[in-house]
């Protein structure tokens, strides 16, 4: 009797579901052997093969396979309406099969052991801990502010367009490690205009492990963004694990430029963690901050306003989703999360 291929992969579902079942229970063995071994070989692969390239293979991958699969679909048609719950079949299969290939090349990184852990910090702080260390990230917004604007109610220009980040940006590992030597090779995505759209500053390609940037952004979130996701290359899958990085990349940077945009970043989220709890302390604090660095923030604020559309709604809500699907139970507000890391980094270095 012929087994068919469909129904293989569909039997694959089983030993994929126990392999993650499995990795959700063992992070420690996560990060020694997949983390730690298996997924440095798939980094060294997409070095080899990719890191040359200026644009993105991921962004065009994706656009190919969608018009080979509307193409397959449209012939497949008069079969579907024949037998149609093979249409299921069919489908079922082939999310199976590219959730193998997710997991595989780097999905399971959302599994391996949290950064504090490994950093043996905790990632808990008290109201007075997030006050003092607003305080200290507005005094550096403010000093690096004064160093590169001409005077205090100008907002920071850039000397370097979107397409020199690259040449400033330099990922800083916080565990100093050197399994994994992260480049500075972040690609423009092809679809900036509907990643503006769907409320996105970027990417990684967990395929092809290509980092992508939304390239209409102002330059001050390109910085943060592409440290971001060099962290997600590194194999820190963790939202706010890839803030932290980006921030602590960026406050390491001996470019002036890449120290502002480090220091504002964190002050963005400090500031809205302050405003949830005491909404009038945090416009207290604010008022410490100069009047360009405001300026340069809401050039950011801006540029997303003019994309609001009432389907990023949609986008978020599946992306939270899919962020609880793969054991980051906040969601979306796991990058909020960083704070805790940022706080607590500081006071067991200061």
């Amino acid at each position: 009797m012929k087994i068919q291929s469909t129904t293989v992969v569909w039997v694959s579902a089983i030993p994929l579901w126990l392999l993650i079942d499995f990795a959700q229970k063992n992070p420690k063995i996560v990060e020694e052997y997949y983390s730690g071994l298996l997924y440095p070989i798939f980094f060294d692969l997409h070095q080899t093969f990719l890191q040359w390239i200026p644009f993105s293979i991921g962004d065009l991958l994706y656009l190919a396979l969608a018009l080979f699969f509307f193409l397959k679909a449209i012939k497949k048609i008069p079969y579907w309406r024949v037998k149609p719950i093979q249409i299921i079949r069919d489908f079922g299969a082939l999310m199976i099969l590219l959730l193998w290939l997710f997991h595989l090349s780097w999905g399971f990184n959302y599994q391996r052991l949290p950064l504090n852990e490994q950093l043996k910090t905790s990632i808990k702080y008290s109201e007075q801990d997030l006050e003092y260390r607003l305080d200290q990230i507005i005094e550096k917004s403010n000093h690096w502010h004064q160093q590169l604007a001409p005077a205090d109610s100008q907002a920071v220009t850039f000397p370097f367009s979107s397409k020199q980040i690259n040449d400033i940006v330099v990922l800083h590992h916080p565990l100093g490690q050197e399994s994994i030597t992260p480049f500075s090779n972040v690609k423009k995505s092809i679809w900036s205009l509907p990643l503006s759209y769907m409320g996105y500053a970027g990417y990684l390609n967990p395929f092809t492990l290509e980092s992508q940037v939304n390239a209409k952004m102002p330059v001050l979130s390109l910085i943060t963004t592409s440290l971001h996701e060099m962290a997600h290359q590194l194999g820190y899958a963790s939202e706010k694990e890839a803030n932290f990085i980006a921030y602590l990349s960026a406050i390491h940077s001996d470019n002036p430029y890449v120290q502002f945009a480090g220091n504002t970043f964190a002050f963005r989220y400090l500031f809205s963690e302050l405003y949830r709890l005491d909404a009038d302390k945090a416009n207290e604090k604010i008022k410490k901050l100069r009047p360009g660095i405001l300026k340069n923030l809401r050039e950011i604020n801006n540029f997303w306003k003019q994309y609001d559309n009432p389907f990023e709604v949609v986008f978020d809500k599946t992306y939270d989703r899919y962020l609880k699907a793969n054991g980051q139970k906040s969601g979306l507000q796991s990058y909020n999360e960083m704070v805790g890391l940022v706080i607590n980094h500081h006071k067991k270095h200061h």
